[in-house]
């Protein structure tokens, strides 16, 4: 009798070792799903326009467009007024190396539930893929500002433009004078 309830646990132990690896695989593969959506979302007007520049990035050199970068401005902020000294843009006015410029963005706002900037974008007119980044923030973040070092091909106006939590926009524009340009 012992013998056989020893077989009869092994049975279950291997059954349930089993059951745990099949969850946690599936979990996993759930989570990394769900990561991937998340880290992908681009549904926002403008969304063709990543596209395009996403596809050509790999495979083709793409020239500047500035009549396309604009266009990206304007549907990020798709007809409403820009709320005055929202953002601001802290750039050099020269930057002697367009491979690494150092920027940092400051949003004034609360950071409760309802004034909070849902999307910093940055975006250098004058590169040959405008969009340099898209920033997500929430009230947990305490503050809204971020530093950074980007690439800018040649001397051009940086803006970043902020979508806040109740739907209005802040604009920060800056003309940076690049001496040795980068994204060529």
């Amino acid at each position: 009798m012992l013998k056989r309830e020893h077989k009869l646990h092994r049975r279950l132990k291997a059954c349930t070792r089993r059951e745990v690896l099949t969850f946690g695989t599936a979990s996993a593969a759930a989570v990394a799903v769900d990561r991937f959506a998340q880290a992908n979302d681009f549904d926002y007007p403008g969304n063709p326009f990543r596209d395009r520049f996403q596809s050509f990035r790999q495979t083709f050199r793409v020239e500047p467009d500035r009549e396309e970068a604009e266009r990206i401005v304007r549907n990020i902020i798709r007809g409403r007024e820009p709320r005055p000294n929202l953002v601001i843009l802290d750039a050099p006015d020269i930057a002697e190396n367009g491979s690494a410029v150092p920027i940092t963005i400051h949003v004034k706002c609360a950071m409760t539930e309802l004034d909070f900037p849902k999307v910093v974008h940055i975006l250098a007119l004058e590169n040959p893929f405008p969009e340099i980044a898209k920033y997500k923030f929430t009230p947990a973040c305490g503050v809204a500002r971020v530093s950074a070092r980007i690439r800018m091909r040649a001397t051009a106006p940086l803006v970043a433009i902020a979508e806040m939590s109740d739907g209005s926009v802040g604009v920060s524009e800056k003309l940076v004078n690049v001496t040795l340009g980068a994204c060529s």
